[in-house]
């Protein structure tokens, strides 16, 4: 592990000094003495990964393998451990990573950039005791086709091995530049990557799964199945993927907007499980049920039918047609029982939606202003700043 080398050759014996010496060979010798004793101190060195540890909770991400310059050296334990606890880069077998002791424990630091590639930095058998053709792990494949992820000056990317990547940037664009941060997660790089080999850029319809999150940008974004496209301005989430999934595993999930809420499908599926929990209008008000279509309309037909049987007795009766008038009274009474139903029962209501009362206006509650921020506005205070008044019950906007 760490080590000392000799940069440089002992040549002392090579200029032997007379018993008279001369100022030249007194030179020569002096400067052959200080190179002699010079040393390279090597705190660190790179070590060839032939195993990697991920079925022992005790020792996960550790590793097994080689070291580069001295092969046959001792080591302190069989097992290299990743030095962060809780940031962990996983190597493959044939990548180099950065080798350290503390305390009689090996650690690695992260992987060596041999490749320059995001997929897989491997240098197979470079300590010679690895064979060429191995495998880089059990499941692991190497993908020539992930690219690496461009970026802008200034930049912190975060990019995996399998075209995923975060990048903590800002708005710059081609010679413009205002500062206004923004945070672009993607899963899965645009295929058209997959046979360019260019510096691959975040494309929000393309790329397989994406959030971003801006604050001075304009993000457009298409949605084929209704063929048009939306710009998105100014502070904004921007989630696009083929589905969407929001689960509120044990509580509740809000949905609000200061302005137009949209919910657009080829079918769109509203449903509760409690009887009139689908409600509609301004919460404050209080609720009342919608018709139920089906019902009216039974109800509207046994209404005509009561008119229309009643009508029909008439006539009857004044025929002297009296098997006809039991076959009316018995429709009569049938178009009765509906309407009594409907009416006692309320079943032409549907319960499961409800809406709020049209006429009841609830009243508009004045804007609040914001609270200040008490930490700041103590700091502004440490500082000289003058401080501005607090708002309250009697300065609020009517």
């Amino acid at each position: 592990m760490a080590n000392y080398t000799k940069p440089f050759k002992d040549l002392t014996n090579t200029t032997p000094l007379g018993r008279v010496a001369r100022p030249q060979e007194l030179s020569t010798y002096i400067k052959n003495l200080i190179n002699t004793s010079h040393v390279d101190f090597h705190e660190t060195e790179a070590f060839e990964v032939g195993e990697v540890v991920l079925d022992d909770v005790r020792n996960f991400g550790a590793v097994r393998g080689t070291f580069i310059d001295d092969p046959e050296q001792s080591m302190v334990g069989d097992l290299v451990l990743p030095l962060m606890p809780n940031i962990m880069h996983i190597p493959v077998i044939g990548e180099h990573v950065v080798v350290i002791e503390y305390n009689e424990q090996l650690y690695y630091t992260g992987i060596i950039n041999r490749n320059n590639s995001p997929n897989t930095n491997d240098r197979l058998g470079t300590a010679g005791s690895i064979k060429p053709n191995t495998k880089y792990g059990n499941t692991f494949n190497k993908n020539p086709k992930v690219r690496r992820l461009a970026a802008n000056e200034g930049d912190i990317t975060i990019e995996g091995r399998f075209g995923n990547s975060i990048r903590l940037g800002s708005n710059q664009k081609s010679g413009s530049m205002n500062g206004a941060a923004n945070v672009k997660i993607r899963a899965g790089q645009a295929t058209q990557y997959d046979t360019i080999d260019v510096l691959a850029k975040e494309n929000i319809d393309k790329d397989a799964s994406s959030i971003y999150l801006s604050t001075d940008e304009s993000v457009s974004i298409f949605n084929p199945t209704f063929n048009y496209g939306q710009r998105v301005d100014g502070k904004s989430i921007v989630i696009n993927s083929d589905k969407l999934f929001l689960n509120g595993r044990n509580g509740d999930i809000n949905v609000r907007a200061s302005k137009t809420l949209y919910l657009e499908g080829d079918e769109v599926f509203i449903n509760a499980k409690k009887v009139g929990t689908i409600k509609m209008g301004d919460p404050r008000a209080p609720m009342v049920p919608t018709v139920n279509g089906q019902k009216m309309l039974e109800f509207q037909a046994s209404i005509l039918g009561i008119l229309g049987g009643i009508q029909s007795i008439l006539v009857s009766a004044g025929s002297q047609l009296w098997p006809k008038v039991g076959t009316d009274a018995k429709k009569l009474f049938d178009d009765i029982s509906t309407a009594t139903d409907s009416i006692v029962n309320l079943s032409f209501l549907n319960f499961q939606v409800m809406t709020a009362i049209p006429e009841f206006k609830v009243p508009d509650i004045p804007p609040i202003p914001p609270l200040p921020d008490l930490e700041a506005e103590l700091a502004k205070k440490k500082t000289g700043i003058k401080i501005k008044k607090i708002p309250s019950l009697d300065n609020l906007k009517t």
